[in-house]
């Protein structure tokens, strides 16, 4: 099964034009530990922040579209020796485009071979919000889709399918732990 994180980073941004994206680096491995134990994975430029379990990586990526100009996603994320993947993505709702529908969302992801479940579209921050999950044959991911009325935010957690029990152990924490600036 394709990595569910490419997926959904396609999903957020299948609008744009993406030609020769530039990505800037801004930390690589970083711990900033909060009273939790957690690492406070706060984006650099994309003025949100989450809670991740293991040392995480922050990113932008920036892209000029000749139609709207400069385009720039915003990611932390991080993946365990073991296979789990956490990541956050802020990505712009671009005017003059159709953002995406919240509500479409999990029919996206129900293919041959993959099951979807847990909808659940209560609102977030007091922002319109869905959240799923995603089983493959290998991987599974828990999803966050949170709309504010310049951004979509995604919070992804992915797994190899032997680690499902931990993933279960730390949805909530992570998916729970957006915060929006």
């Amino acid at each position: 099964m394709k990595s569910l994180i490419v997926t959904i980073t396609l999903l957020c941004s299948s609008f744009f034009a993406w030609a020769e994206p530039q990505m800037a680096m801004h930390r690589v491995q970083a711990t900033p530990k909060d009273s939790t134990g957690w690492y406070l994975a706060e984006s650099t430029d994309g003025l949100f922040s989450v809670l991740i379990p293991i040392p995480f990586n922050d990113f932008t990526v920036t892209d000029d579209d000749p139609n709207v100009g400069k385009i720039i996603t915003c990611t932390v994320g991080a993946k365990s020796a073991e296979g789990v993947k956490f990541s956050a993505t802020k990505s712009p709702i671009i005017k003059g485009r159709s953002p995406t529908a919240l509500d479409a969302l999990p029919q996206q992801f129900q293919k041959p071979g993959q099951t979807v479940s847990d909808i659940d579209t209560s609102l977030y921050a007091d922002y319109p919000s869905i959240s799923f999950s995603v089983k493959g044959a290998q991987t599974g991911a828990y999803m966050r889709y949170v709309m504010t009325p310049q951004s979509i935010f995604t919070v992804i957690l992915e797994y190899p399918l032997n680690c499902a029990k931990t993933a279960e152990e730390l949805k909530s924490s992570f998916l729970s732990s957006l915060k929006i600036k």
